[in-house]
Protein backbone atom coordinates (compact mmCIF):
# COMPACT_ATOMS: atom_id res chain seq x y z
CA UNK A 1 0.00 0.00 0.00
CA UNK A 2 1.09 3.50 -0.78
CA UNK A 3 0.15 6.67 1.42
CA UNK A 4 -0.52 10.26 0.88
CA UNK A 5 -0.48 13.23 3.47
CA UNK A 6 -2.10 16.15 3.48
CA UNK A 7 -2.85 18.81 6.32
CA UNK A 8 -5.93 20.31 5.34
CA UNK A 9 -6.57 23.85 6.43
CA UNK A 10 -8.90 25.47 4.21
CA UNK A 11 -11.93 23.91 1.85
CA UNK A 12 -12.87 20.11 1.26
CA UNK A 13 -11.51 17.24 -0.15
CA UNK A 14 -13.65 14.51 -1.52
CA UNK A 15 -12.93 10.71 -1.51
CA UNK A 16 -14.89 8.89 -4.72
CA UNK A 17 -13.89 5.44 -5.92
CA UNK A 18 -12.40 6.85 -9.04
CA UNK A 19 -9.78 7.85 -6.83
CA UNK A 20 -9.44 4.27 -5.44
CA UNK A 21 -8.33 5.16 -1.82
CA UNK A 22 -8.85 1.51 0.46
CA UNK A 23 -8.09 3.75 4.04
CA UNK A 24 -7.98 6.92 5.43
CA UNK A 25 -7.15 8.87 8.71
CA UNK A 26 -8.13 12.01 9.45
CA UNK A 27 -7.08 13.89 12.78
CA UNK A 28 -7.53 17.30 13.96
CA UNK A 29 -5.02 19.13 15.39
CA UNK A 30 -5.11 18.76 19.28
CA UNK A 31 -5.58 22.77 20.18
CA UNK A 32 -7.92 23.85 17.56
CA UNK A 33 -8.43 21.53 14.85
CA UNK A 34 -11.64 20.93 13.75
CA UNK A 35 -13.53 19.39 10.73
CA UNK A 36 -16.77 17.30 9.33
CA UNK A 37 -17.12 14.43 7.70
CA UNK A 38 -19.87 13.65 5.50
CA UNK A 39 -20.61 10.07 4.03
CA UNK A 40 -22.74 10.18 0.68
CA UNK A 41 -25.53 7.76 0.58
CA UNK A 42 -28.71 7.61 2.26
CA UNK A 43 -28.97 4.52 4.61
CA UNK A 44 -32.49 2.77 5.48
CA UNK A 45 -34.25 5.58 3.60
CA UNK A 46 -32.09 8.57 6.03
CA UNK A 47 -30.20 10.76 4.23
CA UNK A 48 -26.43 11.33 5.59
CA UNK A 49 -25.91 13.97 7.91
CA UNK A 50 -21.89 15.20 8.94
CA UNK A 51 -20.30 14.26 11.76
CA UNK A 52 -18.28 17.15 13.42
CA UNK A 53 -14.92 15.84 15.12
CA UNK A 54 -12.75 18.07 17.39
CA UNK A 55 -9.56 19.07 18.67
CA UNK A 56 -7.70 16.01 19.22
CA UNK A 57 -10.29 13.90 17.78
CA UNK A 58 -9.45 11.85 15.36
CA UNK A 59 -11.28 8.44 12.36
CA UNK A 60 -9.92 6.08 10.57
CA UNK A 61 -12.04 4.31 7.63
CA UNK A 62 -11.12 1.63 5.40
CA UNK A 63 -13.07 -0.50 2.87
CA UNK A 64 -13.67 -4.13 2.99
CA UNK A 65 -11.17 -5.24 0.23
CA UNK A 66 -8.98 -3.50 -2.11
CA UNK A 67 -11.49 -4.01 -4.68
CA UNK A 68 -13.94 -1.79 -3.18
CA UNK A 69 -12.69 1.38 -2.60
CA UNK A 70 -13.68 4.62 -0.56
CA UNK A 71 -16.51 6.20 -1.87
CA UNK A 72 -18.34 9.26 -1.10
CA UNK A 73 -16.45 10.65 1.79
CA UNK A 74 -16.38 14.71 2.34
CA UNK A 75 -14.14 15.92 4.46
CA UNK A 76 -14.54 19.89 5.14
CA UNK A 77 -12.26 21.72 7.40
CA UNK A 78 -14.16 23.93 10.10
CA UNK A 79 -10.89 25.28 12.26
CA UNK A 80 -7.02 24.80 12.85
CA UNK A 81 -5.09 22.15 10.90
CA UNK A 82 -6.26 18.50 10.14
CA UNK A 83 -3.96 15.84 8.94
CA UNK A 84 -4.79 12.98 6.55
CA UNK A 85 -3.59 9.80 5.39
CA UNK A 86 -5.27 8.14 2.68
CA UNK A 87 -3.75 4.70 1.75
CA UNK A 88 -4.08 3.53 -2.28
Amino acid sequence: MKFWTYTLSSGSLNLNAVDGASFVSIQCDSTSGSCSVLGGIPFKGVNATAVVLTAGQGVNIQSATPFSPLDGITITWIAGSVDILIGL
